[in-house]
């Protein structure tokens, strides 16, 4: 019980983190969008893997979970400020 209340903690603390960096203005905008999308893989990876219980799971499950959040996260970073 203590495990989640500490993975709730850490994820309120970097939901926090993520809010500060998304609204700084800097000439290179995408420094604090790569931050954002790096804390927002993190966050992800911990719900899943305690609150979804996947740290129990076979290997392969959790590697094809990761794999998925980082190229998600790279897809999302690098076309994600293309206008049409």
């Amino acid at each position: 019980m203590k495990r989640l209340i500490l993975i709730y903690l850490i994820l309120i603390i970097l939901t926090v983190v993520s809010a500060y960096f998304s609204g700084i203005g800097m000439d290179l905008a995408w420094i604090p969008a790569g931050i954002v999308m790096t804390l927002a893989v993190f966050k992800f990876i911990l719900v899943v893997m305690e609150y979804m219980e996947l740290r129990r799971a076979h290997g392969i499950w959790k590697f094809s979970v990761i794999l998925l959040a980082v190229v998600t996260a790279l897809i999302v970073g690098v076309f994600g400020g293309v206008q049409i």
